[in-house]
């Protein structure tokens, strides 16, 4: 992620900048809209005012990912996530855990959280900036509303990944938005050729959106004989480009953990680095350097690559006609910059692929 100075903002991202400081706020639009880097700019701005705020990411990963693409934005931010907040905010008010639903802890009680609230007249004078707000349970957002909670959120239903997720409608009903959603309408990070295969899984939802006008390669398809072979590959494709960041996003961390050991073989182990957030020895990536990243498709929300490989083509074997199989194409897609690669080892191109124009997608046999 390349993060813009304030002089380098177009008209439509300085309007994030422009929004009140009080109240409650949704912004939408394209993967590569910038939503991420506007979230972080909200924040800081929120900050340099004296808002007590907190910055919302999806994941762990991504916490880190931003603090050191923007370590002057971020180093006055308490940036958390979502379930950490939670946590957090309930213990300092209730001195306990907050309401669970389930044994593991990640599902809330939320009728009962609102329950209590009410009841104790708890109330809050933070302003939260949540990135990828989509993912987020409209219930919590309910909850923001009852404590009087400042909201700026940052959402795209065109990703939304799990089973508790929330359309941009749904969240601005919850906290009873008083404007429409700022809408960030151009795209700056794909190149058109990988635009225009992601906009092929995209859910039909508000207005269209504009192409990239930056043109790139068409993404690819791979049939390749092994794993070997097409590690070979990036390793030779490494070579050919260092100056490029690649992403290998895996759909299991027992792959993620095998090609890392593959690619250290080839004796790429110090441009190679994997994160696997339950891994001890794996739960950290440095972007500043080994520009080879193993990341999870559980992982993949909210990073971006100059060049994307997805090595294990044949684990989609979801229907490729349903909402999520879907979803999660289109935004595994809009992680990649220049280029995007597909491979698998089986007979057939799963078919989730299968259907896409060949103008869209060029497809080789190794």
């Amino acid at each position: 992620m390349k993060i813009p100075s304030l002089l380098d903002l177009e008209i439509e991202q300085q309007a994030v900048i422009d929004l009140p400081f009080h109240g409650r706020h949704v912004i939408t639009g394209t993967p590569g809209a910038g939503k991420t880097v506007m979230a972080v700019y909200r924040a800081w701005a929120l900050a340099t005012v004296g808002r007590d705020v907190a910055l919302f990411t999806r994941s762990n990963l991504l916490h880190q990912y931003l603090a050191q693409m923007a370590p002057d934005l971020t180093e006055a931010l308490n940036v958390t996530t979502y379930h950490r907040w939670i946590r957090d905010f309930w213990r300092r008010r209730f001195r306990t855990d907050p309401p669970q639903t389930d044994e593991d802890g990640w599902l809330y009680d939320w009728i009962e959280m609102q329950r209590d609230c009410i009841l104790q007249g708890v109330r809050s004078t933070a302003h939260l900036v949540i990135d990828e707000g989509q993912n987020l349970p409209v219930a919590f957002y309910r909850l923001c509303r009852t404590l009087g909670v400042d909201v700026t959120v940052c959402a795209d239903e065109n990703q939304r990944i799990g089973d508790d997720q929330s359309t941009v409608s749904e969240i601005c009903r919850a906290l009873a938005t008083r404007a429409d959603p700022l809408v960030l309408r151009e795209n700056r990070r794909n190149s058109r050729e990988i635009a225009m295969l992601a906009s092929e899984f995209r859910e039909e939802a508000g207005d269209e959106i504009a192409l990239p006008t930056r043109v790139g390669r068409t993404p690819t398809v791979l049939k390749v004989p092994s794993m070997e072979y097409l590690l070979t590959g990036v390793s030779q494709y490494f070579n050919a480009h260092p100056e490029r960041s690649i992403g290998i996003i895996c759909r299991s961390t027992h792959l993620l953990r095998d090609i890392q050991s593959r690619l250290t073989h080839l004796g790429l182990a110090k441009y190679t680095q994997a994160y696997a957030h339950d891994d001890q020895y794996r739960n950290a990536i440095d972007f500043s350097v080994r520009p080879i990243r193993i990341v999870s498709a559980a992982s993949m929300k909210g990073l971006e690559f100059d060049s994307v490989f997805v090595p294990d083509l044949d684990a989609y074997t979801e229907d490729p006609t349903s909402v999520d199989a879907r979803l999660r194409f289109f935004v595994l897609c809009t992680r990649a910059r220049e280029d995007l690669h597909f491979a698998h080892r089986g007979p057939q191109e799963p078919a989730i692929l299968s259907s896409i124009p060949k103008s869209l997608l060029v497809r080789h046999a190794g």
